[in-house]
C-alpha cells in the first residue's frame, strides 16, 4: 500500500504542468495576429497569442509559457471580471495633438488625453508611468502619464518588416519606426513582409537603432501548442487553434 501512494504521489507531481499560471488586465486586442497585450502589473506588460476571444479592460488569468522571442503563448484563459482604470509603464514614442503612442511589452498601445493635457505630456523617449481609464468601446484614456526616466534605454514594436539600406522599418497597427542596423547585425534570415519583433535603443540624439530582430512565426507555433495543452478551470477558453507549430508563455 505504501508503495501504491508514493507511486501516486510521483505520478501527480509528474502531472503537474510546467507553464505558470499568471494574472492581468487586457490594455489591446489585436484580432488578425491574435495577439493581446496584458497588464500584470504597474511595471510588467506582456504580449500573449492566444485565439480566446477577450476584451481591454477584462481582468483574465491564463496558463502559458514563454517564447524564443520573449512573447508567450497561452493555452488556457479565464475571464475574471472587468475593471474601469489599469496602470502600466512603457515607453513614449510619440504625441501627436490628444494622442500618445506608447510602446509596452512589445506593441505599440495608444492613448488618448484631453486637450487641457498636451502642454504637459512627457517627451518622447521617455519611459513613463501610465494611469488610464478604459472607455466603453475599448479605447484607453490616460488619467495621469508620470515620467519614470527622462532618457529611456529603449524599447520593442511588433509589427510588418520593411528592409532598407542600412535600416529597416517596423509598422504595427498604430505606427512606423525606422531602425538604424548596425554593420554587425545580421539581417539574412529576413524578408520584407515578416512579422517580426523588434528591439531598439534609443541614441543621444534621439535616433533609434535595432539591437534585436526576431521572427513572429512562433506565433503560429503558440496557436497549435495552446490546443494541445488544453487545461480545466471552469469559465476559461481553451485556446485550441488549429494548424501550428508549437509555443508558449508565462507569468
Amino acid at each position: 500500500m505504501k508503495r501504491l501512494i508514493l507511486f501516486l504521489v510521483v505520478a501527480g507531481a509528474l502531472l503537474v504542468p510546467t507553464a505558470a499560471f499568471a494574472s492581468g488586465v487586457v490594455i489591446k486586442v489585436q484580432r488578425a495576429p491574435h495577439l493581446v497585450v496584458v497588464a500584470r502589473g504597474p511595471s510588467s506588460v506582456v504580449l500573449v497569442h492566444t485565439k480566446a476571444k477577450v476584451a481591454v479592460g477584462e481582468r483574465i488569468a491564463l496558463q502559458a509559457r514563454r517564447l524564443r522571442n520573449s512573447t508567450f503563448a497561452a493555452s488556457r484563459i479565464e475571464v475574471l471580471g472587468h475593471v474601469r482604470r489599469v496602470r502600466f509603464r512603457g515607453l513614449l514614442l510619440s504625441r501627436s495633438g490628444p494622442r500618445l503612442m506608447v510602446s509596452a511589452g512589445g506593441a505599440v498601445v495608444a492613448l488618448h488625453r484631453g486637450g487641457h493635457r498636451n502642454d504637459s505630456a512627457p517627451r518622447p523617449g521617455s519611459v513613463i508611468q501610465v494611469t488610464a481609464t478604459i472607455g466603453a468601446n475599448g479605447e484607453l484614456d490616460e488619467d495621469d502619464a508620470i515620467t519614470v526616466s527622462p532618457a529611456a534605454p529603449g524599447g520593442h514594436i511588433e509589427g510588418r518588416l520593411l528592409l532598407g539600406t542600412g535600416t529597416i522599418t517596423v509598422t504595427s497597427e498604430h505606427l512606423s519606426l525606422v531602425l538604424r542596423v548596425p554593420a554587425a547585425l545580421s539581417l539574412a534570415p529576413f524578408v520584407s513582409g515578416m512579422e517580426v519583433l523588434a528591439s531598439f535603443s534609443q541614441e543621444a540624439d534621439g535616433s533609434l537603432t535595432l539591437t534585436a530582430l526576431s521572427a513572429d512565426g512562433d506565433a503560429d507555433q503558440a496557436d497549435d501548442d495552446g490546443g494541445q495543452d488544453g487545461g480545466g478551470h471552469g469559465g476559461g477558453h481553451d485556446d485550441g487553434g488549429g494548424g501550428g507549430r508549437g509555443g508558449g508563455g508565462d507569468h
